[in-house]
């Protein structure tokens, strides 16, 4: 998010938060201005909202890349628990004391309630946020993983179109589907066959740059090898 960007919104909820403050204070019973329970639902309303919001923000403006995939959730998260906290402030400063009149004073069901919201906030929106991150994380992970495959997959694919002849362009065609439909998954224990495999199609790549196409449809026979055996180790290491 660009500075400017970010200022604008920053000012936004301030902006906000004055007019929340105005608004109560302008139309709350003049009776209900001064009880105790005003002042504790008008301290979630506000405030809280505002703490949090700004504090979200300064968050989110550090982050980039994959790990700002989680800041919708936490923003949608704040607007209803923010809608939740005005709307309990409301019937307390508006409805309850005006009709109840020991609740005028008796701040342990507003504080209750709103204590309950604010840890229900914390706790899901903190899950929501670390829980993305983790899937960010974890998407980076199987990118990773899938790589040497499509890279393969690739190069497999480029030589079938560089080849001349029908036979060797349909060799490297079905080794390249061989490899498509193979477990995408890497691992640590197939380092050593994949290295194999990856020589072996490199080795490909070099012959049908030199015209080779007999030499390379014989190392596509060794490649569908290494691969069968690369894709046996993956059904064990499940």
């Amino acid at each position: 998010m660009k500075k400017t960007g970010r200022i604008l919104l920053l000012l936004a909820f301030v902006l906000v938060a004055f007019a929340l403050n105005a608004i109560v204070f302008l139309t709350a019973p003049e009776r209900s201005i001064y009880t105790p329970v005003f002042w504790v639902t008008w301290a979630f309303a506000v405030p809280w909202n505002l703490i949090w919001c700004v504090g979200l923000h300064l968050w989110a403006s550090k982050k980039n890349g994959d790990e700002i995939v989680q800041m919708p959730i936490a923003y949608y998260l704040c607007y209803l628990f923010g809608g939740a906290y005005i709307t309990v402030a409301c019937l307390f400063i508006y409805k309850i004391p005006l009709v109840y009149e020991d609740v005028v004073n008796n701040v342990t069901i507003p504080l209750v309630i709103e204590i309950v919201l604010m840890a229900a906030h914390i706790l899901v929106a903190g899950y929501s946020i670390f829980g993305a991150a983790y899937i960010a994380r974890n998407e980076r992970h199987v990118k990773q993983k899938v790589l040497f495959i499509r890279l393969l997959k690739s190069d497999v694919d480029g030589c079938a179109a560089a080849a001349k002849g029908v036979e060797t362009k349909k060799a490297l065609q079905d080794f390249a589907d061989k490899i498509r439909f193979s477990d995408p998954m890497s691992h640590a224990a197939l380092a050593g066959v994949e290295a194999e495999l990856s020589a072996t199609v490199e080795q490909i790549v070099a012959k049908i740059a030199e015209g080779a196409e007999e030499e390379a449809v014989e190392l596509v026979k060794k490649g569908e090898l290494q691969l069968e055996r690369r894709n046996s180790r993956c059904l064990l290491l499940k």
